[in-house]
């Protein structure tokens, strides 16, 4: 059966929040059990291409990945994808969710991204009552959705593209008179008025976003933005507990109460899940991903040693002390955030996570030392650093046959321009040659070989095209695109942290 996202092809990402490895270690940390990512059973309700779960399944072979989804022309894809990549743990079915049954097993994670809010009530009901039926006991759920309030204004957009596409049914025709609407209303609504220009600002960020989107969106059948306590709630019916959202800063006051947090006590009697809702409230929240569990004894306090196992990566490097701290070291992340420390413990660790980035460090010092185990926490929940239960497999060494992951080989050869590495996650790469050059990276040929590609292709000299094989290799590697082979690996241990006075 032909529906949208057959006629519509909808972007396919990986998703970092939903990975297992992620979701594991906010268990980890709330005292709960959870599955190994190396030896698990995982679940994508809504996959897509499955680019998000066959991007999981390189990373752990010994486990067992299964799609499913209504659309038949993505799940051709997910399918030609796994059989290219020759990825042969993951699974692809084009079913309904309200015809899911205990037939696929239990599973130890179970993701429904960008499914819960799109759909009508009944399926929204069929979701959550397969996620409780197929969970395991130990297993953890993934369900993102858009929330109420901040999804108020985003209703407001999208009645006015209703209104104004009402009639027309070519989908290219239908995305080019809502893009047209929005950049009139744009230049219609005044920012002196403090609504209006609330909604200038939103419609901006809507025409930013990829037209696929917006018409998969807003213009879908369905937008059902939901209130964290309601989904919660729904949840709880079918035996799952509301644990935590997937975004780390939301933690926070989880881990570090504030006056905040106390000042609320009167609204919320210390219920964490009743203050999340308050807080969506003074956040306008507008998109959640919620992670539920079973059993309950979910324990929000820190406790150094439950980092214990734990994997931590952070592109970090120290540059200069800013002025008033000339004792004090300042590192950059990768996206700007700064750190400043006098601590020379947390110095140490964050100058061993930088040299190893793009791999991971292991968290085992740090359980043992309560101070740096705050520390690790508070870059956590300040998304400067990432924690996982695994690190991932990617090498840092290319070797002399370099190659680069399977699965952006598929990609790179359809001409896509997002791929997905070996970090799980999404890589902007506009240049054509740069992805054809990709696709010859597999394995078979020598550096040597790769540059008399270049020289055929560019008439580069032979000096220079070496140069340019070792420059996109150093790339790659740090963008954790180049495979693992068996005597190597990308897994860091931090040293051992010396006591300084």
């Amino acid at each position: 059966m032909i529906n949208a996202y057959d006629l519509v092809r909808y972007p396919n990402l990986p998703f970092a929040r939903t990975h297992p490895a992620a979701m594991g270690a906010f268990a980890a940390l709330f005292g709960k059990p959870f599955a190994p990512f190396a030896a698990c059973r995982v679940l994508e309700i809504g996959c897509g291409e499955g680019v998000n779960l066959l991007s999981m399944a390189l990373g752990a072979p010994a486990s067992e990945f299964v799609g499913v989804d209504l659309a038949e022309a993505p799940i051709a894809v997910g399918r030609a994808a796994a059989q290219a990549a020759g990825i042969a743990n993951v699974r692809f079915h084009v079913q309904d969710i309200a015809h899911m049954d205990a037939g696929l097993g239990r599973f130890d994670y179970i993701i429904a991204h960008g499914v819960y809010a799109w759909v009508p009530a009944a399926a929204r009901e069929a979701l959550l009552r397969i996620v409780g039926e197929l969970l395991g006991s130990d297993g953890l759920a993934i369900i993102s959705y858009n929330t109420y309030p901040g999804s108020r204004l985003r209703q407001v957009l999208r009645d006015l593209l209703l209104a104004a596409c009402g009639g027309v049914a070519d989908p290219g025709e239908k995305l080019g008179v809502a893009r047209s609407v929005l950049a009139y209303q744009i230049e219609n609504w005044s920012e002196e008025d403090s609504f209006q220009k609330a909604l200038i600002v939103a419609a901006r960020k809507m025409l930013k976003r990829p037209p696929e989107v917006l018409f998969h969106d807003e213009l879908n059948p369905f937008y059902e933005p939901q209130l964290l306590s309601d989904v919660a709630a729904a949840a709880r019916e079918v035996g799952l507990d509301y644990l935590c959202d997937a975004l780390p800063q939301l933690s926070a006051e989880a881990f570090f109460p504030s006056e905040k947090f106390a000042a609320a006590q009167s609204f919320t009697s210390g219920d964490w899940l009743r203050f999340e809702q308050l807080s969506d409230f003074g956040d306008m929240r507008a998109f959640r991903s919620s992670i539920f569990c079973r059993g309950g004894g979910i324990d929000r306090r820190v406790e150094a040693r439950r980092l214990r196992g734990l994997w931590a990566s952070g592109e970090l490097q120290a540059v200069e002390s800013k002025p008033g701290a000339p004792d004090g070291i300042v590192f950059r992340s990768g996206d700007g955030a700064e750190v400043s420390t006098n601590d020379p413990k947390l110095a140490q660790f964050l100058t061993a996570m930088g040299a190893a980035f793009p791999a991971s460090v292991a968290l085992d010092a740090a359980a043992e030392d309560a101070d740096l185990a705050v520390m690790t926490l508070r870059l956590f929940v300040a998304q400067i650093i990432r924690i996982a239960t695994a690190p991932f497999p990617f090498t840092l060494t290319p070797g002399d046959r370099p190659a680069v992951s399977p699965l952006a080989r598929f990609q790179a050869a359809r001409g896509e321009k997002l791929l997905a590495s070996l970090r799980h996650s999404p890589i902007q790469l506009e240049d054509a040659a740069a992805r054809a050059f990709i696709t010859l990276v597999d394995g078979t040929r020598t550096r040597d070989d790769l540059a008399r590609q270049i020289v055929a292709q560019t008439n580069a000299a032979e000096e220079v095209a070496l140069s340019q094989v070792s420059a996109a290799l150093a790339s790659m590697t740090k963008l954790g695109l180049m495979i693992s082979c068996p005597d190597e690996s990308a897994r860091f241990t931090l040293p051992k942290l010396v006591k300084l006075s």
